[in-house]
């Protein structure tokens, strides 16, 4: 909580005016903004010779130790921000300490909120809305793939350039908030109505809670309206918790993905993929307006043979529909509508009760048929499975995953989730968990022997079972799925051998663990 002297001195810092010089190099000149958390100044950056926006953090720097793990939380997170480049993405120039609180400068962006614009000229038209929302989206996964969330998607922290585009601003409450982090007024830190419920009922928030907030922010822009404001705190509580959002005929064929995005289940949502091409649909001009499926029925692919003792389907297990490829975090999209091919998707039906009839179905005839081809019979039904997180570091090598065991004809399923991380800090970008690109590696090349696996690029992450007798090492990329020869423990690591050679290695991976057993 934000002590009253802390509350007090930011109070009057921010009304001494311009003329402060801060860190001995910004000169901070009128206010642009200020919220819960921080005032914008607009200033100078005497060193560089360029105008910038400082944002003047109301914590202070000094205090108990809890609050002192949060602001190395806030600068962490913050220079987490400032590594993503990206066009939808506010870029962060720096973070220091003056005046016994925090400051982060910040690009200038020349524009209105997008607040600002509907207060101005009425909501958006839901073409509009959508071009914005790619980009946005183009946004988050960005934030997300640096292993931060922002937390406070809304239409206040939207900036909009003179060419019209969005930038994604005001990372402030991701740096700030773990959940438990309060106003002066004990209220939690952000917009009540742009909340996703996971963080409203205190349960484990991801980047499913960043697109909640954009399906309100969309809903607001091109409604007219919050879909789950009320008159008072505890009753929009109650709505973002337990009732269906009120949403606009505005939205015309928005609707769709703004009703997938605010369902209250974070796995009930659609993925980032499917929510873009809806989305681009719209914005291309497609009126059409049809339902997004749940995304919960999988249907894995017939898995190819393979000489390893493991039958493997890297990156083969599909959504009934279709969720499309996974794109890039540095994907950007401009507003000029494009009219492009829709990615393919199959089309869904009236309610989600025929989804899963449908799905029931497919899932059936593909699961049997794919491990028919592979001379193993069908699952059962009444199958069980065991998931986990973990955190892969960079630095250590094979490392076992807690909380799973996996014994012979169990499925086991690894999928990356967000981070990054480097082999050589010192001189190559990070990377993902597919590694580095062919011409990357090859500058490696003096360095082959610290592979652990030849065929796979440096910075991959890899997967391996451990036990009585010698198992394949998988390449995972983004999604690994695997039939189990025997029993083991499963192992994951970066693609350098621990030691010397891993010594210049920084970054995690933060990836799920599904192991299906057949019962």
């Amino acid at each position: 909580m934000i002590s009253e002297e802390g509350d007090h001195q930011a109070t009057t810092s921010a009304h001494r005016g311009s003329g402060r010089l801060i860190a001995g190099r910004y000169h901070l000149h009128d206010v642009l903004g200020r919220g819960g958390m921080g005032t914008v100044w607009r200033a100078h950056d005497q060193l560089l010779d360029r105008a910038v926006a400082a944002k003047e953090l109301h914590i202070l720097t000094h205090g108990d130790e809890e609050h002192r793990i949060r602001v190395r939380r806030a600068i962490r997170e913050a220079r987490a921000v400032a590594r993503v480049s990206h066009p939808h993405v506010v870029g962060v120039h720096d973070l220091v300490e003056s005046e016994d609180r925090l400051w982060i400068v910040m690009e200038l962006v020349e524009g209105p909120s997008l607040s600002q614009r509907i207060a101005e000229n009425g909501p958006l038209t839901p073409q509009h809305a959508a071009a914005l929302g790619v980009q946005l989206l183009d946004a988050l996964e960005a934030v997300h793939a640096a292993g931060t969330l922002h937390r406070d998607v809304k239409p206040a922290n939207v900036l909009l350039r003179r060419d019209g585009n969005a930038v994604l601003t005001d990372f402030g409450i991701a740096a700030l908030d773990d959940g438990e982090f309060l106003t002066t007024t004990g209220e939690l830190v952000g917009s009540l109505e742009f909340m996703a419920p996971e963080r409203v009922m205190g349960t484990e928030v991801g980047p499913a809670s960043d697109l909640w907030s954009l399906g309100a922010t969309l809903a607001t822009v091109c409604g007219g309206q919050s879909p789950f404001r009320r008159p008072a705190h505890p009753a929009t509580l109650h709505a973002v918790a337990y009732e269906e959002p009120v949403l606009s005929e505005r939205l015309g064929p928005l609707y769709p993905v703004v009703e997938a995005l605010l369902r209250k289940s974070p796995d009930d949502r659609p993925p980032a993929a499917t929510a873009r091409a809806a989305l681009r649909r719209v914005a291309a001009g497609d009126t059409t307006a049809e339902p997004l499926p749940t995304p919960t029925v999988r249907v894995p692919r017939s898995s190819p043979s393979s000489a390893d003792a493991d039958t493997v389907t890297s990156g083969q297990e599909r959504l009934v529909p279709a969720r499309g490829a996974v794109p890039t975090a540095r994907h950007t999209t401009t507003l000029k509508p494009v009219r492009e091919l829709p990615e393919q998707s199959s089309r869904s039906g009236p309610t989600r009760v025929l989804w899963a009839l449908v799905g029931t179905a497919v899932l059936a005839a593909g699961v049997g048929g794919g491990l028919f081809l592979t001379g193993t019979p069908p699952f059962k039904e009444n199958s069980k499975a065991t998931t986990a997180s973990y955190v892969v570091k960079s630095a250590a090598s094979w490392q076992p995953v807690t909380g799973v065991t996996v014994q012979r004809g169990d499925r086991v399923t690894v999928r990356f989730v967000s981070g990054q991380w480097t082999a050589d800090y010192r001189n190559m970008p990070m990377t993902g968990p597919a590694g580095y690109d062919a011409a990357t590696d090859k500058l490696f090349a003096g360095a082959v022997d610290c592979k652990i696996r030849r065929a796979s690029p440096f910075g991959s992450l890899l997967a391996r079972l451990t036990g009585k007798q010698g198992y394949p090492i998988h390449a995972v990329g983004r999604k690994l799925t695997f039939k189990a020869a025997g029993n083991g423990a499963l192992e994951l690591a970066m693609n350098d051998l621990a030691g010397s050679c891993s010594q210049d290695n920084r970054g995690t991976l933060t990836v799920k663990v599904v192991v299906t057993r057949p019962s």
